[in-house]
């Protein structure tokens, strides 16, 4: 499992001050919420050189036209877009490719970079493999039931932790008092009943919050919401969070004191990456002709 530092990198170097901290905070989060270092290799991708030299490789046997047509780079690019919002698919591809994944889990914005991977994936296997042969697997994604969590205060928008308004979003550090104030004030509409419809995307998101994490379906959390009002469906919610999301973030905070715990996993797990990066890069490099000392 593989923490991104690098994708927080910007032009405006606003991240200087707090890349540390959020790596470490993920890192312990991760933990927290069932991760195992013992079972699962969790390390941070800058630790790990060999995903920068994949991307170079693959950014060069790829055309632009692929990256044109990426709806973030669209949707985000200004006058001063730095390369890296550009490029940056062509490293969440190397990120992939590198380890030869096989299913990758992601939400409904990011299957067009799992794509993306897959565009990589035939061309370099068509430019340097024998016929018939393939280096690289085709990546599949896997998408879950609720591929995306929306806005609290927009059905229509994810929820973000770059959104201007901290009642937006449920922040996995929130304590109980926090997410009963931002659900309650929640926006929904003004129907009375709660019911899962393309037309009420706000209480359409809530609902399929409280269905996730009370592991029923759809159906059956309208089902237990048909005499409620707006009111009590909020509570309801709110307590389903405090269940399931507040004692993660509460282990999240206490496994974040143990800071050189953190770094000791982490720097277990880029060993371990590094292992299978590295081979299968230097595979790559050799069936590409690169000259090997």
């Amino acid at each position: 499992m593989c923490i991104r530092d690098r994708f927080k990198i910007d032009h405006d170097a606003t991240f200087e001050h707090s890349l540390h901290h959020d790596t470490l905070a993920l890192t312990a989060a991760l933990l927290a919420s069932g991760i195992s270092p013992d079972k699962a290799t969790l390390f941070v991708q800058s630790h790990v050189p060999e995903h920068t030299e994949l991307t170079w490789i693959l950014s060069s046997i790829g055309p632009m036209s692929w990256l044109n047509k990426m709806t973030q780079y669209k949707d985000k690019k200004t006058k001063s877009s730095s390369l890296g919002l550009y490029s940056y698919p062509v490293l969440m591809a190397a990120d992939i490719l590198l380890y030869k994944a096989n299913v990758v889990p992601v939400g409904d914005d990011q299957v067009q970079h799992v794509e993306l991977t897959r565009d990589y994936a035939v061309r370099f296997n068509s430019l340097f493999c024998k016929p018939n042969e393939e280096f690289f697997p085709m990546p599949e994604y896997m998408k879950s039931e609720f591929p995306r969590v929306m806005s609290l205060r927009d059905g229509l928008k994810k929820m973000s932790k770059s959104d201007p308004s901290d009642f937006a979003r449920i922040n996995l550090v929130d304590d109980p008092e926090t997410v009963m104030s931002k659900v309650r004030k929640a926006k929904t509409d003004s129907l009375s009943t709660i019911k899962h419809e393309e037309s009420r995307p706000e209480v359409s998101n809530l609902l399929r919050i409280y269905s996730t994490l009370e592991g029923i379906t759809l159906k059956e959390a309208e089902a237990r919401f048909k005499t409620a009002n707006m009111l009590s469906f909020k509570e309801a919610v709110a307590e389903s969070i405090v269940k399931k999301i507040c004692p993660i973030g509460e282990m999240s905070v206490q496994l974040y004191q143990d800071k050189q715990n953190l770094m000791s996993i982490l720097k277990r797990g880029a060993e371990e990456a590094r292992e299978i990066a590295s081979k299968n890069l230097q595979d790559v490099k050799g069936l590409m002709g690169f000259l090997r000392v």
